[in-house]
């Protein structure tokens, strides 16, 4: 019997269940051979002659730079310098799709259009739910090879790899036979891999660089000015941050809650964010922004009300692909 749900993407706004049945074989699907993580983006397009150069000065990336159907990383800061958003960027001509967490359009959008000022551009939340096959196996290989997004029919894919998993967003009908992956299996590949969800791993103080080498691949400091750019050139040429992005990895069979303190010694260093069961590493783990003085290999606590649990602070990815 096929599994329910099996290569149909969700309804835009429907929620994700937290398994399809089997969260394992979910897992492993994303691991060992190509899952379905169903409808947890969405794209807002920017389309028009002023486009390109409206962009330009607002996102941290290169759009000049950024080649026809070309797809990037990339950041829109606050103005004082703080990630708002974390982006995958897709360009055709004068027509540029920024695709971000599901729920953020709206405020993306609206921020956009604040901005948006004697701008021959418009910006529009694409009403479609943005799919993604992930895992070693994904079908359509032609994409993942020319590393550039195509349009197909009404619909798009766009390479989008995940800490060296190879990964395609895309629109409308997955292919035939994908296992569905629920919210615990992705959770579990995301947290590994190191893709922090800006709501629920980052803060409004969380500065590009403190998210590691997500910042490599989101920042040009070879553009001109953009929205925060200050800040972001100011740590460049200071060469540190307070903070960085780091996995942690439990060292009992103890999910800690989302939030607890993280503690090294009798100082506390951060908190644990994005909770997950790594099967690879047969260990609870999390994503945290731990304190400079807190270095990959040491042996952290995990407090919270009514209990404790020994880690270790790892360096994303923590399962690399």
């Amino acid at each position: 019997m096929a599994d329910p749900g099996l290569g149909s993407p969700v309804a835009a706004g429907a929620a994700v269940p937290d398994s399809f049945g089997n969260v394992t074989a979910e897992y492993l699907a994303l691991r060992r051979e190509c899952g379905l993580v169903q409808g947890r983006w969405e794209v807002v397009w920017v389309e028009g002659p002023d486009a390109v150069s409206f962009l330009q000065g607002l996102v941290s990336a290169d759009m000049e730079e950024l080649a026809e159907w070309g797809v990037c990383r990339s950041f829109l800061l606050t103005p004082r310098g703080m990630v708002r958003f974390s982006l995958w960027v897709l360009k055709e001509g004068d027509k540029l799709g920024l695709v971000c967490s599901r729920g953020e359009g709206p405020d993306l959008s609206e921020t956009l259009d604040y901005y948006r000022i004697r701008i021959k551009a418009k910006v529009s939340v694409d009403p479609r739910p943005v799919s993604a096959l992930v895992g070693p196996t994904v079908p359509w290989t032609e994409t993942l090879e020319q590393g550039r997004w195509e349009p197909n029919a009404e619909n798009f894919r766009a390479p989008a790899p995940l800490a060296g998993v190879p990964r395609v967003f895309f629109t409308g009908e997955a292919p035939e036979g994908i296992r569905p992956v629920g919210e615990l299996a992705w959770r579990a590949v995301r947290v590994e891999s190191g893709e922090p969800d800006v709501a629920l791993d980052l803060d409004e103080r969380t500065i590009p660089q403190e998210t590691g080498e997500l910042a490599d691949a989101a920042i040009s400091f070879d553009k001109g000015c953009y929205l925060g750019q200050e800040l972001a050139a100011r740590i460049d040429s200071r060469g540190r941050v307070n903070r960085t992005l780091r996995g942690l990895e439990v060292r009992t069979n103890l999910l800690p809650p989302e939030g607890a303190d993280v503690w090294k010694d009798e100082r506390k260093v951060g908190k644990i964010t994005s909770v997950a069961e790594s099967l690879e590493l047969m260990a609870p783990v999390g994503l945290s922004l731990i304190r400079r003085g807190t270095d990959p290999g040491d042996e952290v606590r995990i407090r919270w009300q009514g209990g404790e649990a020994l880690a270790r602070v790892r360096v994303l990815p923590m399962v690399p692909g």
